[in-house]
């Protein structure tokens, strides 16, 4: 297919047809990996960091990966961006993006500051003067949330983590923190008289 026949009438106009985006980019995923380093070691290095690759797809299992450029994320206590690995997978197509374990995703806070203001507010004590109270306010409707998703009686913050949910969070499509899985198959090598 030419230029021309792509543009509108030749004026530089792309038809409806190719300004939707196509199914393979509405089908993509984010799953963040958790990797165990420290805030301040990742941003001493920056973009030298070194990233260990993930041993496999969170998705699909799928052993093909490659690097995906990086991504700044803010963190409390840091007043610039943070750089984050990025890895793609080959076969799926989905965005896997590096994330210390100590914080939750789509969160600044790290957990246990979460955690702590959670146990002293469901302990009967006010809210702690650390955080903002419209800050830990919203960590607790997430609770909330969280807690009452499967019914009443509501749930405690220890089962929650059990069950790998993010206790803070609102929503309740991507709510737990799934490790990485077996793969689809095992990789065998057999061997036989030739």
């Amino acid at each position: 297919v030419s230029q021309a026949e792509l543009t509108d009438k030749g004026k530089g106009r792309r038809s409806s047809q190719d300004r939707r985006p196509s199914s393979r980019r509405l089908s993509l995923t984010q799953v963040v990996l958790p990797v165990s380093a420290s805030l301040a070691q990742i941003m001493s290095q920056g973009k030298l960091f070194p990233w260990s690759r993930p041993p496999r797809c969170p998705r699909c299992g799928c052993r093909k990966r490659w690097g995906h450029g990086y991504v700044g994320r803010y963190f409390d206590g840091f007043s610039e961006q943070i750089w984050m690995k990025r890895w793609r997978c080959v076969e799926c197509g989905a965005v896997h993006t590096c994330r210390p374990t100590t914080h939750w995703r789509r969160f600044l806070a790290p957990i246990a500051v979460i955690l702590a203001s959670l146990a002293a507010k469901l302990g009967g004590l006010p809210w702690p003067r650390d955080e903002s109270r419209q800050r830990q306010q919203y960590w607790h409707r997430g609770y909330l949330i969280q807690s009452r998703f499967d019914g009443l009686p509501s749930v405690s913050i220890d089962e929650l983590l059990d069950r790998l949910v993010i206790v803070a969070t609102h929503s309740t499509a991507d709510r737990t923190t799934l490790p990485v899985p077996d793969p689809p198959h095992r990789n065998l090598a057999a061997t036989g008289p030739p």
